[in-house]
């Protein structure tokens, strides 16, 4: 029996369980590895204004649907509001830039990138810059904004990012249109069981980005450093699970998310890795594994967010 590769969303439409992310790609690479990408049959590329490659994305998915004949609609593109333009009425504007940079007359998920909004520019920079300057607003406000793209027929689908489920709960108890996604840190370490319970019970979708503990990343927060003796992708436990199935650790992690009901969103620009993680629906992990990996969670975070402490909604009590 072929696995189910897709989610339902709660407004009936359907996204992809394995998305590419493309976070912290090398510039160099973007174009080669979206093209890579779509040719291994990832049907869900996921980026956002701040990251700064929707231009070379757009380029890639155009010349990839022209020369293959495969259909906008059959490949989903995710992007994101960003914290400077999270006013209700520079919402449309800010979509409107990334579907400009895109080459799209839609994306299939507009997401807030984040609940902290910042000073908001009265121009859009080619490449993202990280302001200092916090700016108070309300996130209903925002949600009314991202409901006008959904109404415009810019977007198929809205959510949110790094939201908890207070920020949520407030979105939701006046929203015209509920929020499909909530993409949030998830991995072994830290499963977010908590918040996929309350998603769940709001019928949210959750996604989960850094779904392998991203083991390499080094980001200026020192928290984000991770152990060598916590490197998920090389932990005891992963490595034994991945021997008995005769799969790759990522494999595994990303399958334990998947078989949990997550979406996932691994980044990589290594064509075997890639391979790897888009192939992870012709196994199974039994309830004895999944059990196992349960017991990996520390409740430690790796993207803490550090560069909005103090941000009056800082979604993350651990700062």
């Amino acid at each position: 029996m072929e696995m189910e590769t897709y989610a339902s969303l709660n407004n009936g439409h359907r996204i992809p369980l394995v998305a590419l992310g493309t976070s912290r790609i090398p510039e160099e690479k973007t174009e080669a590895c979206i093209k890579l990408a779509l040719e291994m049959s990832y049907r869900h590329i996921d980026t956002a204004f701040h990251y700064g490659n929707e231009v070379a994305i757009g380029k890639s998915l155009k010349e990839y649907l022209e020369s293959t004949g495969v259909k906008r609609e059959d490949v989903f593109i995710t992007t994101k509001l960003d914290a400077m333009f999270m006013e209700e009425d520079t919402v449309v504007p800010a979509i409107d830039e990334s579907l400009r940079r895109l080459n799209l007359e839609y994306v299939d998920l507009f997401l807030i990138h984040g609940p902290c909004a910042m000073k908001t520019l009265d121009y859009f920079p080619e490449k993202a810059p990280l302001t200092t300057e916090y700016m108070p607003i309300d996130l209903r406000e925002t949600w009314k904004g991202m409901e006008e793209t959904v109404y415009k027929g810019k977007a198929r689908s809205i959510g949110v990012s790094n939201f908890n489920s207070k920020q949520l709960e407030y979105i939701c108890e006046t929203a015209r249109i509920r929020p499909a996604v909530n993409q949030v840190e998830v991995h072994a370490r830290f499963p977010q069981k908590k918040l996929h319970d309350f998603c769940k019970s709001k019928n949210i979708q959750l996604e989960a980005y850094s779904p392998l503990g991203s083991p390499y990343f080094k980001g200026p927060d020192a928290l984000n450093r991770v152990k060598a003796s916590d490197n998920l992708v090389d932990h005891p436990v992963i490595v034994s699970i991945a021997e008995k199935y005769n799969r790759t650790a990522g494999q595994v992690l990303l399958r334990n998310l998947v078989q949990r009901g997550i979406v996932v969103t691994p980044k990589s620009e290594n064509p075997k890795r890639l391979k790897e993680n888009i192939e992870i629906f012709s196994f199974s992990l039994d309830e004895e594994d999944m059990k196992k990996i349960d017991g990996l969670d520390n409740g430690i975070r790796r993207f803490c967010l550090s560069y909005y402490d103090g941000h009056p909604d800082h979604p993350f009590e651990q700062l």
